[in-house]
């Protein structure tokens, strides 16, 4: 038999206060987190379920199709999230922890808002826009994504000061904030950006269709649908990447974890605030237009 010798001493550190300078507790919160992000996911399943059940107004199959391919991925997502913050609660490495609720937190972001989106396209599905409730949600749109750029550009520069214990470089910090703020521009200029004029008709119009209603159905059946279909795709590739980047944290084990590489800790808060920025940026192009 070989022997290997003794195995190094492990000490846990559970992000106490004020021990190495921490000052939150990365694995305190993640509980409330995954049972919160688990809320979510349970009533992202309940609208599928409402979806699937009920029968929409007239006109509104299309609609209501369009709510299931944005609802799917993020019950996906929100589940996966919910798993990685558990998987957080029990951690007894404070930089491991803090890692991975940064992807947790990611995944959170961008979902929270494809979710606000899947719902105002409910809204015209079963005949709900009578009182201005879509503009209404556009409205809300346009702040929850506002709300999830400011939450993943102040997650990635509080990660960073996290690791690298406030020793983070200048240009990364304003890389983030410059990069984070184009895309909540590029938001505000999607929202607002007017739909092309429908063109002529291709041909004859689908049953049960007018020539006068060629306009809406070809923006909401040809072009959102488009768009809505890029949206749920988006969110999916975007949420798996993140959660499968999740679980390498958390397979990596404790002796990686003493200290974080500055290209290691800029490379983590990049991709977490570029990923959820597009999955985002696609959610607002692909929302129902009055």
């Amino acid at each position: 038999m070989t022997f290997l010798g003794e195995p190094d001493h492990f000490t846990p550190n559970t992000c106490g206060l004020g021990i190495n300078g921490n000052d939150w507790n990365a694995i305190a919160s993640s509980g409330a987190m995954s049972a919160f992000c688990g809320i979510m996911a349970g009533f992202v399943l309940a609208g599928l379920v409402t979806v699937i059940g009920q029968k929409n107004a007239d006109g509104g199959d299309g609609h209501a199709s369009r709510g299931l391919k944005l609802f799917l991925p993020c019950f996906v997502g929100l589940a996966a999230s919910s798993y990685l913050y558990a998987l957080t609660s029990g951690e007894l490495v404070c930089t491991r922890a803090i890692t991975e609720q940064l992807f947790s937190g990611a995944i959170l972001a961008a979902d929270a808002l494809i979710v606000i989106v899947a719902l105002a396209w409910l809204l015209p599905a079963y005949d709900r826009n009578k009182h201005g409730e879509v503009r209404f949600f556009r409205g809300l749109i346009l702040f929850g994504a506002q709300f999830s750029m400011l939450m993943v550009i102040v997650s990635a520069d509080a990660f960073n000061n996290s690791v690298l214990k406030r020793h983070v470089d200048g240009w990364a910090t304003w890389s983030e904030r410059i990069v984070g703020g184009l895309f909540m521009i590029v938001i505000v200029f999607v929202w607002k950006k007017r739909l092309p004029p429908a063109p002529p008709m291709p041909g004859p119009m689908p049953r049960g269709h007018t020539v006068d209603g060629w306009p809406p159905y070809w923006r909401d059946e040809i072009l959102l649908n488009g768009r809505v279909q890029v949206a749920a795709r988006t969110a999916v590739a975007v949420g798996g990447l993140l959660a499968v980047a999740g679980g390498l944290v958390v397979g990596r084990s404790w002796e990686h974890w003493a200290s974080m590489q500055p290209w290691l800790a800029y490379t983590f808060s990049g991709v977490t605030l570029v990923l959820p920025a597009l999955a985002i940026t696609t959610a607002v192009r692909a929302a129902p237009r009055v």
